[in-house]
C-alpha cells in the first residue's frame, strides 16, 4: 500500500544559480534539457521541497531543486552567423 505525502504548492522559490524561480518558467537541466515549471511543493512533515518540470524531450519529471543543477536557458545562437562565418554569405 502507498503513503501519499500530504504536501502544499508553493508560488515561487528561490533556486540558487537560478534566483526566483516561479510555475510556468523556463529552466535547464544538464541531461533533460529545456522545461516548463508546472509547480513547487513543499512537504508538511519533513519540509523538503520539489520541483516539478516538463521538460520538451523527456515529459515530466519531479526534482529536487538543490540537487538538479537546474540553471537559467542559456541564448540560442544563430544558426546563420555561423553559416555566414563559413560560406562568407549574409551580412
Amino acid at each position: 500500500m502507498s503513503k501519499k505525502m500530504e504536501a502544499n504548492e508553493l508560488e515561487s522559490l528561490e533556486v540558487n544559480g537560478v534566483g526566483q524561480v516561479t510555475p510556468g518558467m523556463q529552466l535547464e537541466h544538464p541531461v533533460f534539457g529545456l522545461g516548463q515549471v508546472e509547480a513547487i511543493f513543499k512537504f508538511v512533515k519533513s519540509d523538503d521541497i520539489t520541483i516539478r518540470i516538463n521538460f520538451e524531450k523527456h515529459g515530466s519529471k519531479v526534482l529536487v531543486p538543490e540537487y538538479a543543477n537546474l540553471s537559467l536557458p542559456k541564448p540560442k545562437t544563430q544558426k546563420s552567423s555561423l553559416i555566414s562565418k563559413l560560406f562568407g554569405r549574409g551580412k
